[in-house]
């Protein structure tokens, strides 16, 4: 039995504009672990709630991490798992951070050792600073990301010439529309891009594309029918993911593998996913989806239905990467893992101690203790401009 005790936990905001939420556990002899809720515009929220449910588990065992997070999902009736799985997830993962520490190993030796050494990553193609959006800016992004290691890359076109067609300087990414019939005009514009990419980066890498939900079905069909000659290794949320049945539907309908789970919050959605075969990958995140503890779970019951795992990492610091990267090499559906990509990853890597950077397209898993890094809360202070890398 453990006789440590959970002493305090407390949530750190890093400086806007990219504004990152941590969870810091300390226990009654001094061990501190680290989490991470995704922020996805309200980190302030997020802190609070990381306050507020911590204060359920002051005392208790970090070692009991399931009782921990039953403690939590339960503490309150009326909260709705989506608004406090972030919170849930990130201090689950700060306990598993100290379970590790206490017992100076890993915290992929905590969910049942290693199936592999490191995880194979995909990034986003990025342009440069003030670079307009075109097929062949797209297409020299994607080979610039190729020729840094990976072999895989993936980019939202049609987002893309929806922002250029309704005057970007007006409408924000989150108010652009979902669930929308996409005309056939951009669609042709986004197909260029798609083709152009292709083209540049060959059929031995990976290419892939988010939706974003902004299909409805018809146009999820159409557009999914006139991607399948480009090979896609995933067709990411082409509706919105609030209809099962239609996403299954869809899917019978085109030849391009469909792959949701970013906007996903208990096993009960994930397991009606699997039960209609509404996908054939599924891309939980750490910290939305509820941390380790709960994205294990996923990832075990999508194994039961066959469907690879390749999780979501980008609205979050190089430490939700490390904590999800410590859990996908503990399972064996993995599939590919996305990455902030090497310009983000290089502009935030003192975030962490030591830091953490892509090698050839991988993520190499530390042998330390717990999650094998330290959160430095000294950078927390810094006003990091990521108009300089063109995101």
């Amino acid at each position: 039995m453990s006789y440590l005790k959970i002493s305090e936990v407390k949530a750190l905001i890093s400086k806007p504009p990219r504004s990152f939420v941590f969870a810091r556990v300390m226990t009654s002899d001094g061990i501190v672990g680290y989490g991470e809720a995704a922020s996805d515009g309200a980190p302030e929220v997020h802190a609070e709630s990381i306050n507020t449910l911590g204060k359920t588990i002051i005392g208790m065992d970090p070692f009991n991490t399931e009782l921990a997070y039953y403690t939590m999902d339960n503490a309150f009736f009326g909260w709705n798992p989506e608004a406090t799985m972030r919170a849930t997830g990130a201090i689950d993962e700060a306990l598993f951070d100290i379970k590790g520490k206490a017992l100076k190993t890993p915290v992929y030796n905590l969910l049942g050792g290693k199936f592999r050494d490191k995880v194979k990553l995909y990034c986003h193609i990025v342009l440069r600073p003030g670079e307009k959006a075109t097929p062949e800016t797209v297409a020299e992004g994607a080979v610039r990301q190729v020729k840094l290691g990976f072999r895989a890359v993936k980019f939202d076109p049609f987002t893309t010439v929806m922002r250029s067609d309704m005057n970007e300087k007006e409408i924000g990414f989150v108010s652009i529309p979902q669930g929308m019939n996409f005309s056939h005009e951009l669609t042709f514009k986004a197909l260029e891009m798609v083709k152009s990419v292709r083209e540049a980066i060959g059929p031995k890498v990976d290419l892939m594309l988010d939706i974003h939900g902004r299909f409805d079905v018809e146009s999820a069909i159409r557009i999914g029918k006139k991607l399948e000659p480009f090979d896609l290794l995933f067709y990411e949320e082409p509706i919105p993911p609030t209809n099962d049945e239609l996403l299954a539907y869809v899917r019978k309908k085109v030849d391009v593998p469909i792959c949701v789970g970013e906007r996903r919050y208990t096993l009960e959605s994930f397991r009606r996913l699997f039960a209609l075969n509404a996908a054939d990958i599924i891309m939980p995140d750490h910290s939305r989806n509820g941390g380790i503890t709960w994205v294990k779970k996923i990832a075990d019951m999508a194994q039961t239905y066959f469907v690879p795992v390749a999780p979501h990492v980008v609205f979050s610091s190089p430490l939700n990467a490390v904590i999800s990267a410590q859990n996908m090499v503990s399972i064996p559906n993995f599939l590919i893992h996305e990455s902030m990509g090497p310009q983000r990853l290089k502009l935030y890597k003192d975030v962490l101690k030591p830091n953490v950077l892509p090698e050839d397209g991988y993520i190499k898993i530390s042998d330390r203790p717990g999650l094998g890094v330290e959160l430095n809360e000294e950078s927390l202070e810094i006003e990091y401009d990521e108009s300089l890398i063109g995101l």
